[in-house]
């Protein structure tokens, strides 16, 4: 029923969008209204608070929500069902409650499943630019991929890599100069960008991987792109190089592609950021898992999390269910596969960023299992994928990320390279 024809005491479901009410939820009007002279509040981790409110409101009205619903998870922007009756005090008790499932998966008649081992590897986080960065973990990537350094094993495998995804966050945010805007132009007038330099190291890493694989580069948050979602392809001047490739590809944010018959569809993040930070939720896995069940990338926008106005369609409802879902630039990497009640089959995979972990992402076409490898132990050294169905590991929002990373490392099979052991 809708919300104005509910009746005390009798039990109905009830269909709407979430909406949480919170009180550290940033608001610039009242910030405002409060003191014009006072500093910027500091950014929190989380706006959560116990004095949180959680709201259930269609075309017509809206009603609080009580009892068993967890107002600390609830996700706002999300649809949910909810089964239960109204209160003396025009409250809504929740008895149960439910999203609306994934969506229906379709299959590609024209393509035939895949009968060997080919792979499309994630990478985001890259971070070039920043003060720490490094570029040899990087570069003993690309000279693996493209068939220049590794033993005769390694070449073997690393050769059926058929594409590369770039998640996002391909530049550091310390090449974002936002004191340049503050300043007379005739002060910066010969100054060069620091995004200008990382920009061309970006071209000449990019050159070296278009000339052996196809690349999809998307944007991310810290790149020069459009801040608000659907984040639009960086422009191809910006790699004049790599563009002359018809292998290189600059995409959206979100973006999906199906590669054989199955679709990939992911994020820079930004999404699964955003949510942590207004929801009691940590785990990216369980974050990506409810945005797919609510068939929704990013519930939170425009509440939280910028985004262009359209004003006849969403662009970020899901339609159709994914065989992959990655997530960008998390801390940790993780894997899970879920499946729907008609059927459809969705891995997970939270891919970790690049400049902390030195770790890229592998999927193989042939199974969808997937795998994380390390560039500290690439060379002489090739994954096992006797066990992909065992690697999940749940990611957290802990401090403690850089011990995670050492967790994740000893649980990714490796089959050292008797020469290269030689050596050692």
């Amino acid at each position: 029923v809708q919300l104005n024809d509910i009746q005390p005491g009798k039990t109905c479901v009830i269909i709407g969008t979430l909406f949480k009410e919170m009180q550290l939820k940033p608001n610039i009007l009242r910030d405002l209204s409060e003191d014009i002279n006072l500093p910027p509040k500091p950014e929190r981790k989380r706006y959560t608070h116990s004095s949180d409110t959680l709201y259930l409101e269609d075309e017509t009205q809206r009603v609080v929500l009580v009892s068993n619903i967890s107002v600390k998870e609830a996700i706002t922007g999300t649809v949910i069902s909810c089964k239960g009756r109204e209160t003396t005090d025009g409250k809504f008790e929740v008895d149960d409650w439910t999203f609306c499932g994934l969506p229906a998966q379709i299959q590609n008649e024209m393509c035939g499943p895949v009968l060997e081992d080919k792979y499309v590897a994630i990478i985001s986080g890259i971070s070039i630019g920043d003060p720490k960065y490094d570029p040899m973990p990087l570069q003993l990537f690309v000279d693996l991929v493209t068939g220049q350094l590794g033993s005769l094993k390694d070449q073997t495998f690393y050769s059926k890599v058929m594409r590369l995804i770039i998640a996002g966050d391909s530049l550091s945010k310390n090449t974002r100069d936002t004191q340049s805007v503050k300043q007379a132009k005739y002060l910066s007038k010969k100054v060069q960008a620091a995004s200008i330099a990382a920009a061309q190291e970006l071209d000449d890493v990019l050159t070296q991987l278009v000339s052996c694989i196809f690349v999809d580069l998307m944007p991310g948050e810290y790149d020069p792109a459009n801040f608000s979602l659907p984040q639009q392809p960086l422009h191809r001047c910006i790699f004049p190089q790599a563009a002359q490739y018809t292998s290189f590809q600059s995409v959206t944010n979100p973006y999906e592609y199906d590669i054989d018959g199955l679709t990939f569809l992911g994020t820079s993040g930004q999404n699964i950021k955003n949510i942590r930070q207004y929801t009691g939720l940590s785990d990216p896995l369980e974050i990506a898992e409810i945005t797919l069940k609510c068939r929704h990338l990013a519930p939170t926008c425009p509440d939280t999390l910028g985004c262009y106005p359209f004003t006849e369609e969403d662009p970020f409802i899901l339609r159709e269910c994914p065989h992959v879902y990655f997530v960008g630039n998390q801390k940790t990497f993780g894997v899970k596969k879920i499946e729907g009640e008609q059927g459809q089959k969705t891995l997970i995979v939270s891919v970790p960023g690049f400049f902390h972990s030195k770790q890229v992402v592998l999927v193989n076409l042939k199974d969808l299992s997937c795998f994380c490898v390390s560039v500290a132990t690439l060379i002489g050294e090739t994954p096992d994928f006797a066990n992909s169905d065992k690697v999940h590991l749940n990611a957290s929002d802990d401090e403690d990320s850089e011990d995670m990373v050492d967790v994740l490392n000893e649980n990714v099979n490796i089959l050292p390279d008797d020469d290269m052991d030689d050596q050692m």
